[in-house]
């Protein structure tokens, strides 16, 4: 079978003008105007555009409901304009509680849902709450997740995305790595595992350094391979990609039939039944480092 789509992920930029209310936003939408020439059926935008640049008195105000927001309304006409599904970082608020969240949109501009972030960075509870749910969202060119950065290092998650059909993972991220390494070899081993192309989204910085937003958004087959990249620059990345095109595997015979993709093999030959160490509450702490050696006390 072939089941064509084409994905699209853009690269935001960070620069004194972002503290301005709205700036990002702005930027955002002028790269949905440049992606939607590729006709794409998939846009992914980075973390909470609303909230990345502002001061902590203004982060305060920061967060619609949703459905009920302003900057989802925006979006949902953009996303009529240009044809396209989209996936927005927003901050979402809904009374007393505040999230980090990812929304969904579909090209006909109806709000499909939205991912709130279940892993936390450090000091991000300070703020924001946890969500402790993983959608799947239907959508008319496949089966969408979303993970929102720290959620790249807890492989538990990709992998329920992974068995509740999805065929993509968009990974909207306000990342900051030393050379893009990190985050880079962790995205292609969740979309090796878990047989999935994932569309990640971040800001960068001018000129980019080492510390700073590093943009590489990128489209990332089950192969671990780049299929496209917006490199170190803001702009938009585009790939036309087959969702039935997963790693197919190299056996023969019986083998063949039983696993003809490694699909079938990662996600068939699970043994759930060994990992109730992962399900538990840890009150152990066995794997803490009993004098981990550090060179800088912060």
């Amino acid at each position: 079978m072939s089941r064509k789509a084409v994905l699209a992920t853009t690269s935001i930029l960070l620069d004194s003008e972002s503290v301005h209310p709205g700036v990002t936003i702005h930027r955002a939408f002028e790269a949905l105007r440049a992606a939607a020439a590729w006709k794409p059926d998939l846009v992914v935008f980075p973390e909470e555009l609303d909230y990345v640049a502002l001061g902590a008195e203004d982060c305060a105000k920061c967060g619609e409901s949703i459905p009920g927001s302003l900057v989802v309304e925006r979006f949902a006409g953009a996303a009529r304009e240009a044809e396209t599904n989209l996936v927005i970082g927003l901050r979402e608020r809904e009374d007393d509680h505040v999230y980090n969240a990812g929304v969904v949109v579909s090209r006909q501009g109806e709000l499909v849902g939205k991912y709130r972030k279940t892993h936390l960075a450090p000091g991000e509870d300070a703020e924001v709450e946890a969500g402790d749910d993983y959608p799947v969202f239907e959508l008319d060119f496949g089966k969408l997740g979303v993970m929102i950065c720290m959620d790249l290092h807890y492989p538990e998650p990709w992998r329920i995305l992974a068995l509740r059909g999805a065929d993509v993972i968009a990974h909207p991220t306000m990342w900051l790595d030393y050379t893009g390494d990190l985050c880079e070899s962790v995205v292609n081993a969740r979309a090796i595992d878990n047989q999935v192309y994932v569309v990640t989204s971040h800001y960068v910085n001018m000129p980019y350094l080492a510390g700073k937003s590093m943009g590489h958004s990128r489209v990332v087959d089950p192969y671990g391979r780049t299929r496209a990249s917006t490199s170190h620059r803001p702009g938009v990345a585009v790939a036309e990609v087959d969702l039935d095109e997963v790693y197919e595997y190299w056996g023969t015979g019986d083998l063949k039939r039983r696993y003809p993709t490694l699909k079938d093999c990662f996600l068939g030959d699970r043994r759930p039944e060994t990992y109730g160490a992962i399900t538990c509450q840890d009150n152990l702490n066995q794997w803490k480092l009993a004098n981990p050696k550090l060179h800088s006390q912060g």
